[in-house]
């Protein structure tokens, strides 16, 4: 390999042909030349400087507004949750129908307040043996016990039981009955 060629095989130093002579005629500079065309440069009006200057600290402003109504509510969000606890986990039961003999029925909704490091997995794979204990349990139960006062603790009861036998001990806080119609 020659000592003067670069590895792309063209020579050292390269040399280049003269630029074209500019649009205005020979030797002109093209610097100059471009310059000639454009309209002189006007100053800017103070009247739209203003305007703009007002419209961008009119968006600002919006932006700032925006911005603060959001940490607003973030911060309400937090005050709330210190002053009620966070949200419970929930468990849904599926909608059950308990005959009670003759014509009348009960008919509920529940959801189970899971403990804290409890998955719903865990109580919800027992549901159908959960369902069929309170169905034991509460067609037992006379319709007076259902319809009188005490009836929500002593369905809360006979649930946390059989929640107890089927899934296990300690995996529920408390048991919200979402529905408890008895017809």
């Amino acid at each position: 390999m020659a000592p003067n060629r670069t590895l792309h095989g063209t020579p050292y130093p390269v040399s280049y042909p003269a630029p074209p002579p500019g649009p205005l005629g020979h030797g002109a500079d093209p610097l100059d030349a471009r310059a000639s065309h454009h309209a002189p440069a006007e100053q800017a009006h103070p009247t739209r400087l203003l305007i703009v200057v007002l419209v961008a600290l009119a968006t600002l402003a919006g932006l700032a507004y925006a911005g603060g109504i959001a940490v607003d509510r973030i911060l309400e969000q937090r005050r709330i949750e210190a002053r009620m606890g966070p949200k419970p986990r929930l468990a849904q039961l599926p909608a059950i129908e308990v005959p009670l003999g003759g014509l009348r029925a009960v008919e509920m909704q529940v959801s189970l307040v899971l403990a804290p490091k409890v998955e719903a997995d865990r109580v919800l794979r027992y549901q159908d043996r959960i369902a069929d204990r309170l169905f034991q349990t509460v067609s037992q139960a006379g319709t007076e016990t259902l319809t009188g006062t005490g009836s929500a603790d002593f369905l809360k009861a006979r649930i946390k039981d059989a929640v107890n036998r089927e899934a296990g001990t300690g995996l529920i806080l408390d048991i919200y009955i979402e529905r408890m119609v008895v017809k």
